[in-house]
Formats: C-alpha cells, sequence, structure tokens
C-alpha cells in the first residue's frame, strides 16, 4: 500500500461520499436501532461541500493508487455555555475501508485531525462510537481515548427500537 492521506476538496465528493455511505451501512447492521434520515444522504453531500470550504471543519482522504480508502470528518466546536469553554475537535465520520484495515490509517487521519485542532488551540478530541462496535472502540482506546459520556436508550413503546 501506498497510501496518502489528504485534506479533501470539494471535487472529492465523489470518492468520499461512498466511504461514507459504507461506514453507516456497516452501523445499520451492527444495531438496529442506528438509522439514518431518508434525506440524510443529500444532507452530508451538501454538508461536504461546505467542510471542504470551512475553517471550522476539515475532511481528509486516504488515498491508495488513486482509490479513495479512508475518510475522516472533524469539526470545532465549543460545548454549550454552561460549561467551561474550550474549543474541542469533533470526529463525526471515520472510516476505513475493509481492505486497508489494520494498516495503521485511521491513527494517520486522527494524526492529521489532532495536528489541525493543535494548531486551531483545541484542547481535545472527542468522537462518538456504537456501543456494539467492538472494532472501533479497540481503535480509540488504543489511541488514548477513554469514555466521556455514554449514551443509553429505552424504548417507551413496545417493539420500538430504543433509539430513532
Amino acid at each position: 500500500m501506498s497510501i496518502v492521506v489528504r485534506e479533501a476538496q470539494p471535487s472529492d465528493l465523489p470518492v468520499a461520499f461512498p466511504l461514507w455511505e459504507a461506514l453507516h451501512r456497516e452501523h445499520e447492521a451492527r444495531d438496529p436501532r442506528y438509522r439514518l434520515a431518508d434525506d440524510a444522504a443529500s444532507r452530508w453531500t451538501t454538508d461536504f461541500r461546505d467542510w471542504t470550504r470551512s475553517r471550522s471543519s476539515r475532511v481528509w482522504l486516504a488515498v491508495d493508487r488513486g482509490e479513495a480508502v479512508g475518510l475522516l470528518t472533524a469539526h470545532l466546536y465549543e460545548p454549550a455555555p454552561l460549561y467551561r469553554q474550550s474549543l474541542i475537535v469533533h470526529v463525526t465520520d471515520l472510516y476505513v475501508s475493509p481492505d486497508a484495515r489494520g494498516s495503521g490509517l485511521g491513527s494517520d487521519m486522527l494524526r492529521e485531525a489532532r495536528a489541525w485542532g493543535e494548531a486551531e488551540g483545541a484542547l481535545a478530541l472527542q468522537a462518538g462510537v456504537l456501543a456494539l462496535n467492538d472494532r472501533g472502540r479497540a481503535f480509540w482506546t488504543a489511541q488514548g481515548a477513554d469514555d466521556y459520556s455514554i449514551t443509553v436508550s429505552l424504548p417507551i413503546r413496545p417493539g420500538a427500537p430504543s433509539s430513532s
């Protein structure tokens, strides 16, 4: 593998979108409570274009011989005013194609996000991981991350999924 990690450009949408789509198909297969809105793809497409032009968002692609094999999206944010203010990098999407997993590619993309956050003055990086994603949780633990907040889900109606 001769993988290059680089910032995505708006013109990269056709190669970035299939990675985003694969990530969410894996999530849906892993947990039936995970369900995207009907218009999620079109919203993400619009957001992608904005993120690749924004100072407060970044998208990285990992490319191996012209083929996109990894995607990471991250955004700067500050917590609600109730909490002590400090800039945080929030990773919303991190995906490595199955053939490239275990190659260190996820770590490489995360290193880019951390360096960007540090340059912007962020003090921490956060991400959400599905509870049933053992490999994802192991990845984050190996990076030095630990649990900060745990979201629980309880169905209200019998037979209803415990989250939307």
